[in-house]
């Protein structure tokens, strides 16, 4: 089967905010900033007893983080194709 329809208004919306690139972005420097404030405050300190508590406050920061870091590039991007009209 072809695919020979043209794509949607919102897949082209979506590509011209390159949601993909800055989710992608946004994601990884989550996860580096929750690495990292897992070394600095539990590792160094040496408070590594029930690390079963750490990785779900990790995931937790890491996924908020991520979402929020997204959402200010998508933002920013948004804007610089606002001001282009």
């Amino acid at each position: 089967m072809s695919n020979d329809r043209p794509e949607s208004g919102r897949a082209r919306f979506l590509e011209a905010l390159e949601v993909r690139k800055h989710a992608i972005r946004g994601f990884g420097l989550g996860i580096a900033l929750t690495v990292l404030a897992y070394v600095l405050l539990v590792v160094l300190p040496g408070g590594g007893e029930s690390w079963i508590w750490y990785l779900g406050l990790g995931a937790s920061l890491a996924l908020s983080l991520g979402g929020l870091l997204t959402m200010v590039l998508v933002a920013v991007q948004a804007r610089r194709l606002a001001k282009e009209l």
